[in-house]
């Protein structure tokens, strides 16, 4: 095949769209608004936004993790101190929610034990079982019975009779 193509066999076909002729010597008023646009609202705006952009790519910001430092139990705050009272009611429910989940992802491994073993499950996936059971008890122990209205007062009340208790059986078995 030779390099040189020979334009006459190869013609390009000709265009179905006709060439648009102005009529008049007026410019089209939708590119005149276009242009306005562009330059008094587009423009500027585009200019903060990355303005904006850079600013915030110097000193990225991750705030998906917050940390909250640890604060004084309810134990710990003094008769009067609201602040104290508040935090750690806040802190309370922090550590509720963090002790919800370690519930939740306890039982998805026992599940998905479950059903990798399929009828061995009961055999091989008594570790999981017992600590599910462990992990329960643990926050039945510290959350249950205080309803859905429970706060860090009921939960410190509850742990106060609960070791009282304890410590009657105790003495009742010592004697």
């Amino acid at each position: 095949m030779p390099e040189d193509r020979d334009w006459e066999v190869y013609k390009a076909p000709p265009t179905r769209t006709p060439v648009v002729e102005s009529t008049t010597s007026l410019p089209n008023p939708v590119t005149f608004f276009q242009t306005v646009f562009n330059y008094v609202i587009d423009a500027p705006v585009t200019f903060v936004r990355e303005w904006i952009e850079r600013q915030q790519a110097k000193n990225k910001f991750y705030y998906y993790h917050q940390k909250f430092p640890r604060v004084p139990d309810l134990s710990e705050c003094v008769e009067g101190d609201y602040l104290c009272f508040f935090e750690a009611e806040a802190q309370w429910r922090r550590d509720r929610m963090v002790d919800q989940e370690i519930v939740e992802i306890v039982r998805e491994r026992l599940g998905a034990c479950k059903h990798r073993e399929g009828p061995n499950q009961f055999q091989n996936c008594a570790k999981e079982l017992e600590q599910l059971a462990q992990v329960t008890k643990a926050y039945q122990d510290r959350y249950g019975d205080l309803g859905v209205h429970g706060n860090a007062r009921t939960c410190l009340m509850k742990q106060k009779h609960r070791m009282m208790e304890e410590r009657k059986a105790q003495a009742n078995a010592s004697q």
